[in-house]
């Protein structure tokens, strides 16, 4: 038999995979090596062709024997193929030997079903991007064979298979092959294959809600991303108008697919959070969509309404002795959030006007959702608990594995346990990023529940009746309204929306990090040191920046010849990949275009210093990060989007009260406009500094604003005594 690759176990401290390409090796041996040759023959052959190229601690294991590789820290020798399979089946090889040894077969052995299955099966929980590898083989009729594939041989296991696929290349943003792998999860189900309370005939709920949930995270083009709206939509109306089956079966589809056992919610529907970057589209209708399909999947998360709102239905009582003529006391506020960590953008935003609120108007809890099991509890922003005077409470609030998990609908478990506490508001800070809180939301603990901007989208939920946002940052009532399923209420234009402090003190430091902002240069960043041409900086994750930017972008560094532009690396090398991509598409001399990591606070706070200029992303722009670059005296060009999430930087420059004449060269209308104005800024020292003189003399303005408390404590009273009236 000829061989066609090797390996050793990658686990282990040896063989050539980690050195050579599958097509070197596969080249050699195939030069060298018959049919007839036996099993250790063709190791000798291989190790006498790659000998030279192995490095110094693997070469010495080679030197031990003529006919081994490594296993742990000792010598195997392998006779034969049926010595290795042998030993594959053996009670006495540990699991990572046993895993060595498949990846040793697979490759020995490439077309093999069952190798690459086992592979699979053994690797999901350690390596699962080289679990995926091997799964997405047995697909492959290429590689195992016409008519051989695990859909022709095994359809059951093809099923499970393909859907955790779907699901794990959606988990790394890689939406074209979550979207195949879904899909063909679903069409496989219908194949009679499930039983009827899983979807049947019609095909499994778990993978249409998947298909019906997907939002493509990181769109290769403007077409891509409108397409994966289709896709989405169609998938819905099947699901929502089309289907007989709809109540998802918990029980059954975790005994299917195990993988989905911790939480079937998470695992099957996918989050909103996307939605908040898709800026031309019917934002409210895709949520309010969302929150549809979920609770006709999972009934239970709209079922509950705390005891204390019946009463107030029935006229029994009410959550409050105060009368509706009466001015309110001591209002029983939940401020729930998964993002209270200390630090955390979400945090940053509101804390210090939750904790300014006047104590004497407001009972103050705040509910810490986290979003695992066993997750630590992190530090809290500042808050008045009875170790410092006040009487604030802290509930953190966690999934129980032995009785929520296999539950999609296990937050109503929470939502319960608040009913308890009678609160009189509930205040979500971030209903499109914690999936749990999403779900908690659905049911009513509170009489009154609001959403607001920790994460600047609508939540679609039926039983949330008010979004809190900002007049600066959105468009006129009328039109903003339309981007909304709850009532929109606002903090008046004119005001600030936030008690903004500070985050460098000292003039250098960094409050969040605790390092120096001091003593760094464009190389300590891996830039250019002796650069001295525009440096165009934009440092938002790049899961933000749309297809809509690389014109933006692009455009600037084809007017400046000589600039750069600076952007954050993708997570991913899929994902970074797509971005090069997309920016070689729009024409950018990607030459003059560097990615910088992720960094600490300090240190982006000091990159920020560093720059020319900072680029406003669009549609979706800054907030947290726009407060700390206009912190540090730095000018930011924008062109304000239509939805809230992409104004923030105008109504920042609208409060700080800038000069008209400045404001007027940072504020772009128009696509054009944010070239010209970024290169201008870029071209013109003195014009920049000029700017920047405004920027630092006004910044002042965003800060300690009290009118912010005030404005948030009317808003809250306001809703209370208007449920008491309703």
């Amino acid at each position: 038999m000829m061989v066609r690759r090797y390996c050793a176990s990658l686990c282990h401290v040896v063989l050539l995979l980690l050195f050579l390409t599958s097509a070197e090796i596969c080249s050699a041996v195939s030069a060298a090596v018959d049919e007839d040759d036996d099993f250790v023959h063709q190791m000798l052959t291989m190790r006498r062709a790659f000998i030279d190229r192995l490095p110094p601690n693997v070469l010495a294991y080679f030197k031990s024997s003529e006919h081994a590789f490594a296993s742990g820290n000792e010598v195997v020798i392998i006779n034969s193929l049926n010595d290795l399979e042998a030993r594959i089946g053996s009670p006495g090889t540990s699991p990572q030997d046993r895993i060595g040894y498949l990846r040793v077969l697979a490759l020995y052995q490439p077309g093999h079903l069952h190798t690459l299955l086992r592979l699979g099966d053994s690797l999901t929980a350690i390596n699962p991007s080289e679990a995926m590898h091997y799964y997405e083989k047995s697909f492959d009729s290429a590689i195992v064979g016409e008519g051989k594939t695990v859909v022709e041989q095994y359809p059951h296991i093809a099923f499970v298979v393909a859907n955790l696929l779907g699901r794990y290349f959606m988990n790394e943003q890689n939406n074209q092959k979550g979207i195949k792998y879904a899909k063909m999860a679903f069409e496989i189900s219908k194949q009679g294959i499930i039983p009827p309370t899983m979807g049947g005939n019609e095909g499994d709920t778990c993978s249409l809600l998947t298909l019906a949930t997907s939002m493509d995270t990181f769109p290769a083009s403007l077409e891509a991303a409108d397409a994966s709206i289709r896709t989405m939509n169609y998938y819905a109306d099947i699901y929502l108008n089309h289907r007989e089956t709809t109540v998802f079966d918990d029980q059954l589809t975790t005994q299917t697919l195990p993988v989905s056992m911790s939480d079937p919610y998470i695992h099957c529907a996918l989050t909103l959070f996307p939605l908040s970057f898709y800026y031309r589209e019917d934002v409210a209708a895709i949520a309010s969509q969302h929150y549809n399909i979920v609770t006709r999947a999972w009934p239970k998360l709209k079922e509950y309404v705390a005891p204390h709102i019946l009463e107030m239905n029935r006229g029994d009582g009410s959550c409050h002795e105060d009368s509706p003529d009466d001015e309110p006391k001591r209002i029983n506020l939940a401020v729930v959030s998964g993002a209270l960590s200390s630090g955390h953008s979400v945090s940053e935003d509101f804390g210090g006007v939750l904790s300014r609120l006047s104590r004497e108007l407001f009972k103050v809890t705040y509910v810490f959702v986290h979003e695992g099991v066993d997750l630590p509890i992190d530090p809290i922003f500042e808050v008045q608990t009875k170790e410092n005077g006040g009487d604030d409470e802290i509930i953190h609030l966690y999934m129980n594995d032995e009785i929520d998990t296999g539950n999609g609908a296990w937050p109503v478990r929470l939502a319960e346990e608040m009913g308890k506490l009678r609160f009189d508001i509930a205040l979500f800070l971030d209903l499109t990023m914690s999936r749990v809180t999403r779900r908690m939301a659905m049911s009513r603990f509170a009489p009154v529940q609001l959403n607001t901007h920790g994460h600047p989208i609508t939540s679609g939920i039926r039983t949330v009746q008010y979004y809190v946002s900002w007049a600066e940052a959105e468009l006129p009532v009328h039109q903003a309204q339309a981007h909304y399923s709850e009532k929109l209420l606002l903090i008046p234009q004119g005001k600030m929306h936030q008690y903004y402090q500070r985050r460098i003190i000292d003039e250098s430091v960094s409050r969040l990090s605790g390092g120096s902002i001091e003593g760094y240069t464009l190389e300590s960043f891996g830039l250019p040191s002796s650069y001295t041409g525009a440096v165009y900086l934009n440092m938002q994750k790049p899961f933000k920046i749309h297809p809509e930017f690389d014109e933006l972008l692009c455009g600037i560094l084809n007017l400046d010849t000589t600039g750069i532009a600076v952007l954050h690396k993708a997570d991913t090398m899929d994902t970074h990949q797509i971005f090069l991509d997309r920016l070689e598409s729009a024409k950018c001399p990607l030459s003059r275009v560097y990615f910088v990591e992720a960094q600490p606070h300090h240190s982006l706070i000091a990159l920020y210093k560093l720059c020319t200029i900072v680029l406003d992303s669009y549609p979706a722009g800054g907030c947290t990060t726009s407060g700390e670059v206009l912190e540090v005296g730095k000018a930011i060009v924008t062109l304000p989007a239509r939805l809230l999430g992409g104004r923030w930087t105008v109504a920042y420059y609208n409060i700080m009260e800038l000069d008209h004449g400045i404001q007027r060269k940072l504020v772009a209308s128009s696509t054009a406009e944010y070239i010209e104005y970024a290169v201008q800024l870029g071209t013109n020292s003195t014009l920049l500094r000029e700017v920047e003189t405004e920027i630092a003399l006004k910044f002042p303005n965003l800060l300690s604003r009290e009118d912010a408390v005030d404005e948030w404590q009317k808003l809250l009273l306001q809703t209370h005594r208007d449920a008491l009236l309703t």
